[in-house]
C-alpha cells in the first residue's frame, strides 16, 4: 500500500510472486521495462516500486 511514497513490502513480495508465476524468468526484464516506462511518464515512485518489485522477482527466482 502506498502512504506518501512508502510501499507496503508485503506488497512488494506479493507482486513479485505473482509475476514470477506468470512470466517466469522474463519476469525480472518486464518488471524493468515498467519500471524505464513509468519513470520516462515522470512517476519515479512507482519506478522506484517497479524496481523494488524486479529485485524481489530476481530473488525468488534465484531460490529455484
Amino acid at each position: 500500500m502506498e502512504d506518501e511514497g512508502f510501499v507496503d513490502d508485503s506488497f512488494i513480495e506479493e507482486t513479485a510472486w505473482e509475476y514470477v508465476s506468470l512470466h517466469g524468468r522474463e519476469s525480472v526484464a518486464l518488471l524493468l521495462r515498467l519500471a524505464e516506462a513509468t519513470e520516462r511518464a515522470g512517476n519515479a515512485l512507482s519506478a522506484q516500486t517497479w524496481r523494488a518489485i524486479a529485485d524481489a522477482a530476481e530473488r525468488i527466482l534465484a531460490l529455484e
